[in-house]
């Protein structure tokens, strides 16, 4: 098992939309496609503008193709199409425990 925590900077102006896709979209696809979100969180010191979460995966196999379907998802396209790009930029790390 691992935790990979993803950052979503959005456009300042389209905070509130990349709120409402994650809400009404990316939460729906990730119960279709077995994530499993440990929690999201916003920022109320440091960059306002930035959605944060950690997903928690069985092994690496599982992760590539609940990613391959999400983005797949004709869900996610039509998301895209309505609200247009609202991130400008999306950090991924794979957060490795430290033992003390």
């Amino acid at each position: 098992m691992f935790h990979e925590m993803r950052i979503y900077e959005a456009e300042p102006a389209k905070f509130n939309i990349l709120l409402k896709r994650f809400q009404d979209t990316n939460s729906v696809l990730f119960k279709k496609y077995n994530f499993n979100p440990i929690a999201f969180w916003s920022e109320q010191v440091g960059t306002p503008h930035r959605i944060i979460y950690v997903l928690s995966w069985e092994d690496w196999d599982q992760r590539e193709k609940a990613w391959e379907k999400f983005y797949a998802d004709s869900e996610w396209s039509k998301s895209l199409e309505e609200n247009g790009s609202t991130v400008t930029k999306i950090t991924s790390s794979v957060l490795k425990p430290l033992h003390f």
